[in-house]
Protein backbone atom coordinates (compact mmCIF):
# COMPACT_ATOMS: atom_id res chain seq x y z
CA UNK A 1 0.00 0.00 0.00
CA UNK A 2 2.71 2.44 0.70
CA UNK A 3 4.94 1.54 -2.58
CA UNK A 4 1.54 2.57 -4.28
CA UNK A 5 1.16 5.30 -2.69
CA UNK A 6 4.56 6.54 -3.35
CA UNK A 7 4.50 5.66 -7.31
CA UNK A 8 1.17 8.35 -7.10
CA UNK A 9 2.75 11.12 -5.75
CA UNK A 10 6.07 10.56 -7.57
CA UNK A 11 3.98 10.69 -11.17
CA UNK A 12 2.13 13.48 -9.66
CA UNK A 13 5.46 15.41 -9.20
CA UNK A 14 6.03 15.10 -12.69
CA UNK A 15 3.46 16.24 -13.85
CA UNK A 16 3.35 18.99 -12.40
CA UNK A 17 6.97 19.54 -13.47
CA UNK A 18 5.88 19.06 -17.00
CA UNK A 19 3.38 22.40 -16.67
CA UNK A 20 4.70 25.16 -18.16
CA UNK A 21 4.50 28.63 -15.89
CA UNK A 22 1.68 30.92 -16.23
CA UNK A 23 2.08 34.86 -16.34
CA UNK A 24 -0.38 36.77 -15.27
CA UNK A 25 -0.16 38.85 -18.51
CA UNK A 26 -1.11 35.89 -20.41
CA UNK A 27 -3.98 33.47 -20.10
CA UNK A 28 -3.47 30.55 -19.12
CA UNK A 29 -4.06 27.64 -21.33
CA UNK A 30 -6.88 24.57 -21.07
CA UNK A 31 -5.43 21.68 -20.23
CA UNK A 32 -6.83 18.40 -21.42
CA UNK A 33 -7.50 16.08 -17.82
CA UNK A 34 -7.79 13.08 -20.26
CA UNK A 35 -4.16 13.24 -21.20
CA UNK A 36 -3.28 13.63 -17.84
CA UNK A 37 -4.96 10.75 -16.90
CA UNK A 38 -3.41 8.27 -19.59
CA UNK A 39 -0.21 10.11 -18.45
CA UNK A 40 -0.26 9.29 -14.55
CA UNK A 41 -1.26 5.57 -15.84
CA UNK A 42 1.22 5.08 -17.99
CA UNK A 43 3.89 6.40 -15.77
CA UNK A 44 2.70 4.30 -12.59
CA UNK A 45 3.10 1.03 -15.32
CA UNK A 46 6.07 1.75 -15.74
CA UNK A 47 7.45 2.07 -12.04
CA UNK A 48 5.47 -1.28 -11.93
CA UNK A 49 7.51 -3.07 -14.25
CA UNK A 50 10.87 -1.59 -12.73
CA UNK A 51 9.26 -2.88 -9.91
CA UNK A 52 8.45 -6.11 -10.65
CA UNK A 53 11.49 -6.74 -12.07
CA UNK A 54 13.74 -5.92 -8.79
CA UNK A 55 11.95 -7.71 -6.51
CA UNK A 56 13.71 -11.21 -7.19
CA UNK A 57 12.10 -14.32 -8.30
CA UNK A 58 11.46 -17.15 -5.75
CA UNK A 59 11.99 -20.70 -6.99
CA UNK A 60 10.75 -23.40 -4.81
CA UNK A 61 13.00 -26.15 -3.05
CA UNK A 62 11.98 -29.61 -2.94
CA UNK A 63 11.88 -30.88 0.34
CA UNK A 64 14.00 -34.23 1.16
CA UNK A 65 11.96 -36.23 3.47
CA UNK A 66 13.94 -38.94 5.09
CA UNK A 67 12.62 -42.77 4.30
CA UNK A 68 12.98 -45.15 7.36
CA UNK A 69 15.29 -47.34 7.34
CA UNK A 70 13.49 -50.09 9.95
CA UNK A 71 9.68 -50.17 10.56
CA UNK A 72 8.52 -50.78 14.11
CA UNK A 73 6.33 -53.45 14.38
CA UNK A 74 3.73 -53.45 16.86
CA UNK A 75 4.27 -56.51 19.52
CA UNK A 76 1.59 -58.78 20.42
CA UNK A 77 0.37 -57.76 23.82
CA UNK A 78 0.03 -60.80 25.84
CA UNK A 79 -3.21 -61.57 27.51
CA UNK A 80 -3.48 -62.79 30.95
CA UNK A 81 -4.91 -66.03 31.29
CA UNK A 82 -6.98 -66.42 34.71
CA UNK A 83 -7.79 -70.30 36.28
CA UNK A 84 -9.75 -70.46 38.83
CA UNK A 85 -9.42 -73.20 41.25
CA UNK A 86 -12.32 -74.46 43.33
CA UNK A 87 -11.88 -76.09 46.17
CA UNK A 88 -15.18 -77.69 48.20
CA UNK A 89 -15.68 -78.85 52.03
CA UNK A 90 -17.72 -82.09 49.98
CA UNK A 91 -15.12 -85.41 50.63
CA UNK A 92 -14.52 -87.94 47.44
CA UNK A 93 -15.98 -91.30 48.62
CA UNK A 94 -13.76 -93.45 47.17
CA UNK A 95 -15.52 -97.20 46.07
CA UNK A 96 -14.90 -100.22 49.06
CA UNK A 97 -14.23 -103.55 48.51
CA UNK A 98 -16.96 -105.26 50.37
CA UNK A 99 -15.78 -109.03 51.75
CA UNK A 100 -18.70 -110.90 51.77
CA UNK A 101 -18.16 -114.19 54.42
CA UNK A 102 -20.99 -116.30 56.23
CA UNK A 103 -20.17 -118.38 59.39
CA UNK A 104 -22.86 -121.15 57.46
CA UNK A 105 -21.04 -124.30 56.04
CA UNK A 106 -22.42 -123.51 53.12
CA UNK A 107 -23.13 -119.72 51.19
CA UNK A 108 -23.02 -118.37 48.14
CA UNK A 109 -22.70 -114.65 46.58
CA UNK A 110 -24.17 -114.25 42.95
CA UNK A 111 -21.78 -112.01 41.26
CA UNK A 112 -23.52 -111.66 38.30
CA UNK A 113 -25.96 -113.15 35.48
CA UNK A 114 -26.11 -113.76 31.70
CA UNK A 115 -28.41 -112.33 29.95
CA UNK A 116 -29.59 -109.44 32.36
CA UNK A 117 -32.53 -110.38 34.05
CA UNK A 118 -35.52 -108.45 31.51
CA UNK A 119 -33.87 -109.67 28.67
CA UNK A 120 -35.69 -109.40 25.57
CA UNK A 121 -35.89 -112.86 23.54
CA UNK A 122 -37.72 -114.17 20.39
CA UNK A 123 -39.80 -116.73 20.41
CA UNK A 124 -38.14 -120.32 20.93
CA UNK A 125 -35.13 -119.35 21.17
CA UNK A 126 -31.76 -121.34 22.30
CA UNK A 127 -29.92 -119.97 25.18
CA UNK A 128 -27.72 -120.68 28.05
CA UNK A 129 -28.46 -119.18 31.55
CA UNK A 130 -24.89 -118.16 33.48
CA UNK A 131 -24.42 -117.34 37.08
CA UNK A 132 -21.60 -116.32 38.29
CA UNK A 133 -21.13 -117.25 41.98
CA UNK A 134 -18.72 -117.30 45.14
CA UNK A 135 -18.37 -119.30 47.95
CA UNK A 136 -18.42 -117.60 50.77
CA UNK A 137 -19.39 -120.31 53.24
CA UNK A 138 -17.11 -122.50 55.55
CA UNK A 139 -17.09 -125.59 53.92
CA UNK A 140 -15.64 -126.51 49.78
CA UNK A 141 -18.44 -127.14 47.33
CA UNK A 142 -17.33 -130.90 46.15
CA UNK A 143 -18.44 -131.42 42.96
CA UNK A 144 -20.04 -135.48 44.17
CA UNK A 145 -21.90 -133.69 46.66
CA UNK A 146 -23.39 -130.05 45.85
CA UNK A 147 -25.47 -129.90 42.73
CA UNK A 148 -27.89 -127.65 41.30
CA UNK A 149 -31.80 -127.61 40.10
CA UNK A 150 -34.79 -126.18 39.64
CA UNK A 151 -36.87 -124.66 42.20
CA UNK A 152 -39.82 -123.07 41.01
CA UNK A 153 -41.65 -120.22 38.77
CA UNK A 154 -41.95 -120.91 35.16
CA UNK A 155 -40.65 -123.72 32.89
CA UNK A 156 -38.20 -123.00 30.00
CA UNK A 157 -35.14 -124.93 30.64
CA UNK A 158 -34.20 -128.39 29.06
CA UNK A 159 -32.48 -130.15 31.99
CA UNK A 160 -34.04 -130.36 35.90
CA UNK A 161 -31.08 -130.36 37.54
CA UNK A 162 -26.79 -130.52 36.51
CA UNK A 163 -23.87 -131.57 39.36
CA UNK A 164 -21.09 -129.00 39.59
CA UNK A 165 -18.47 -129.05 37.15
CA UNK A 166 -15.67 -128.83 39.24
CA UNK A 167 -15.39 -127.98 43.33
CA UNK A 168 -15.51 -125.22 44.65
CA UNK A 169 -13.39 -123.66 47.50
CA UNK A 170 -13.85 -121.36 49.96
CA UNK A 171 -13.73 -118.00 48.36
CA UNK A 172 -13.83 -119.12 44.90
CA UNK A 173 -16.11 -118.71 42.51
CA UNK A 174 -17.43 -120.35 39.96
CA UNK A 175 -20.28 -120.40 36.71
CA UNK A 176 -23.70 -122.07 36.97
CA UNK A 177 -25.08 -123.03 33.71
CA UNK A 178 -28.26 -124.25 32.43
CA UNK A 179 -29.48 -124.54 28.89
CA UNK A 180 -32.67 -123.15 28.63
CA UNK A 181 -35.21 -121.93 25.51
CA UNK A 182 -37.76 -119.46 25.37
CA UNK A 183 -41.41 -120.09 25.84
CA UNK A 184 -43.63 -119.95 22.37
CA UNK A 185 -46.29 -117.09 23.97
CA UNK A 186 -45.18 -113.25 24.01
CA UNK A 187 -44.68 -112.55 28.00
CA UNK A 188 -42.53 -112.10 30.66
CA UNK A 189 -41.47 -115.91 32.30
CA UNK A 190 -39.61 -116.08 35.52
CA UNK A 191 -37.52 -118.94 36.90
CA UNK A 192 -35.89 -119.90 40.00
CA UNK A 193 -32.92 -122.68 40.86
CA UNK A 194 -30.70 -123.32 43.88
CA UNK A 195 -27.57 -125.57 44.61
CA UNK A 196 -27.95 -127.89 47.16
CA UNK A 197 -26.10 -130.13 49.00
CA UNK A 198 -27.82 -133.61 50.40
CA UNK A 199 -31.38 -131.72 51.76
CA UNK A 200 -30.14 -128.56 52.30
CA UNK A 201 -31.05 -125.95 49.76
CA UNK A 202 -29.03 -122.68 49.26
CA UNK A 203 -27.71 -120.31 47.12
CA UNK A 204 -31.17 -119.07 45.02
CA UNK A 205 -30.63 -117.91 41.09
CA UNK A 206 -33.16 -116.50 39.35
CA UNK A 207 -33.79 -115.15 35.82
CA UNK A 208 -36.65 -112.99 33.89
CA UNK A 209 -36.80 -112.27 30.51
CA UNK A 210 -39.41 -111.45 27.99
CA UNK A 211 -40.62 -112.58 24.97
CA UNK A 212 -41.73 -110.66 22.13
Amino acid sequence: MKTRRLIWITALALVMACVPTVTTNQSAPTIDPNVIGTYIAQTIAAAATRTSASIPTLTPTATFTPTPRFTDTPEPTATATVILIFHTSTPIVLPTLTVVSSDRPYACQILGVRPANGAAMNSRDDFDARWQVKNIGRKEWDRNSVDYIYLGGDKFHKVEGYDLGKSVKAGETSEIIVDMIAPKNSGSYSTNWTLRVGSERFCTLSLTIVVR
